[in-house]
């Protein structure tokens, strides 16, 4: 089962997201895409620039950059010809923006301009602005413009996107206008007419792996690209990654149907689909908790025989360079193929902090990989703050606010989209959720449980050393609600009976540990396992009594994590 569920989501992975929002054909007005062009649209304003784009994009591979903006009414426009867009005709609009330029969120709108005296554009005449649809999405995240049953009015002219008071620099993708006012959906209550079976998230007529990436990318606001009556795999109301799972589950082992072949000599009853097995993972996991220990032994921490360099990758998400290191393990060779641990540092650390000697996280892998007691594996050292103004560390002086845990929370987009392919293409590795772990320490460990929940089809395998609040709602004396604000797709995916894995998409080996003395996080690690076990989610808790905030934890925590990653 798990080699078809690798085979399956590579092939998922590799495909590109579905259009941004499925309409019936026969209603569509406009529908931007931005692949081949502009499609009719231009810059407004002096100075202002439109240009297509391949930096980013909602859905395929290219979208429509917004720059040298000198005000905030600077923006994109598409001129409205009468004879398609006449007064009195209800339409559905929706479009897709995004902004780099500000940690802040900003508002953006969307407006078509009247014109009594046929100036147009803005630029003379007797105009009149109707805004009818806003959204504010912060930095590196997509927003959803749109607006259903919206009735041109006389005399309707242009219709802009802009912002309210930014000038920031900013990216346009997905614009449809269709008549009526239906037919557009980004994950709503009011889904277009038809016979949908559960599972075809894009309304398609089909189900099958397009549907999985369109509501992956949702989940990680990547798109907006699903129909919520499809979608809602397990009928709660709301879309999360147990959803994800059931729907790649009903993909990969469909209900089964019989079919009846008559012969000469015999009647033959054949029964296709609803084949493979269950994940391993619980069976897993049992016999690694029977070996946990709390006992280190002295000699797996003694000198690392492995070699460690630093090296700079480009950030997708971060839109600049980051730094990590690599450790590779003794003996290593170009010729073979190896595992890949990512390994996370705490709030303000960077990628030097978990070299430290005190944590072993070097030293125990050399030993291990060289007695036989580890599979062989590379270690990459993260540095996980991910934010557009910022190269390194945001430091102390920042402080500890929302904006700051929703870039560290953005390190799942760095590592899967940036990280993760230049490991892949620097060094000899395997790739795929049983060749892949994480862990970290604090705050790193708060991102290894996000991330895996968050990439369950990439990542098999985590390990959270203390780990700090915040994937759920919390308060604690720096911060209160570490939710954050990142949008409401995020929000949504964050509620308490979210926190949980289907059975489908267990990691292999669930690891968490804290100290009973924590001075810093207190009881939240304990918290994180109760709320698993909750929510009927297995996972393995390793409690350390008089144990501080520090590598009393993580070194233990660690080496039983060597011990078992990569064997399932």
């Amino acid at each position: 089962m798990k080699k078809i569920l690798s085979a399956f989501l590579s092939i998922t992975l590799s495909l590109s997201a579905a259009a941004a929002f499925p309409v019936n054909a026969a209603a569509e007005l406009m529908h931007a895409t931005f692949e081949t062009g502009l499609d009719g649209w231009t810059a407004r304003g002096t100075g202002c620039q439109v240009a297509v784009s391949s930096d980013t994009a909602a859905s395929g591979s290219q979208c429509a950059a917004v720059t040298n903006r000198n005000d905030s009414w600077n923006g994109i426009a598409y001129t409205l010809d009468s004879a398609t867009f006449p007064a009195g005709k209800t339409i559905s609009v929706s479009a897709q923006v995004k902004q780099n330029s500000t940690p802040q969120a900003v508002e953006f709108k969307m407006t078509i301009e009247y014109t009594g005296g046929g100036g147009g554009m803005g630029m003379g005449g007797s105009s009149t602005y109707d805004t009818f649809a806003t959204c504010s999405p912060m930095s590196g995240g997509w927003g959803t413009l749109s607006k259903e049953g919206y009735t041109i009015g006389e005399g309707a002219s242009v219709l802009y996107i802009e912002t309210e008071d930014s000038k920031c620099d900013f990216y346009v993708d997905d614009v449809i206008i269709v008549e009526g006012s239906g037919g557009i959906s980004s994950g709503g209550d009011n889904p277009p007419s038809g016979n949908y079976q559960k599972g075809d998230v894009d309304h398609s007529g089909k189900t099958n792996a397009d549907d999985a990436v369109a509501l992956r990318d949702f989940l990680i606001c990547k798109s907006a690209t699903v129909y919520k009556d499809t979608a809602d795999m397990d009928g709660d109301g709301s879309l999360n990654a147990i959803d994800l799972a059931l729907l790649k589950a009903l993909i990969l082992n469909p209900p089964a149907t019989t079919t009846t072949t008559t012969t000469t000599t015999e009647t033959v009853t054949t029964t296709s689909g609803g084949g493979g097995g269950k994940t391993d993972a619980k069976t897993y996991m049992s016999q690694v908790k029977a070996t946990l220990t709390k006992d280190v032994p002295g000699n797996v921490k003694g000198s690392d025989q492995g070699k460690t360099t630093h090296f700079d990758y480009m950030s997708k998400k971060a839109g600049h360079n980051k730094g990590a290191y690599v450790w590779l393990p003794p003996g290593y060779s170009d010729s073979k193929k190896y595992n890949v641990l990512y390994m996370s540092h705490g709030i303000f650390g960077d990628e030097n902090s978990m070299l430290d000697k005190s944590w072993a996280v070097r030293e125990m892998a050399s030993s291990m990989i060289q007695s036989g007691e580890a599979e062989p594996f590379i270690i990459i050292f993260t540095q996980m703050f991910t934010d557009p103004n910022t190269t390194g560390s945001p430091g102390f002086g920042m402080g500890i606010t929302m904006d700051v845990m929703d870039k560290y929370d953005d390190f799942v987009f760095d590592l899967t989209e940036s990280l993760m392919p230049y490991v892949q293409e620097h060094w000899s590795v395997m790739t795929g959720r049983e060749h892949t772990a994480v862990a970290g320490f604090s705050m790193g460990g708060r991102e290894s449980l996000y991330v895996g929940m968050m990439r369950p089809d990439l990542i098999g395998y985590v390990c959270a050393s203390s780990p700090a609040p915040g994937i759920v709602p919390a308060s604690d004396s720096f911060l209160s609600n570490h939710l954050g604000s990142y949008n409401l797709a995020r929000t949504a995916r964050l509620k308490e009976s979210d926190f949980k894995y289907s059975d489908s998409d267990l990691p292999y080996v669930l690891l968490i540990g804290g100290g009973t003395n924590d001075s810093v996080v207190g009881t939240f690690p304990k918290q994180y396992h109760e709320l698993y076990d909750k929510n009927g989610t297995m996972n393995l808790w390793m409690e350390f009594q008089g144990a501080d905030h520090d590598a009393r934890v993580g070194c233990p925590l660690f080496y039983n994590f060597y011990r078992a990653i990569f064997k399932a």
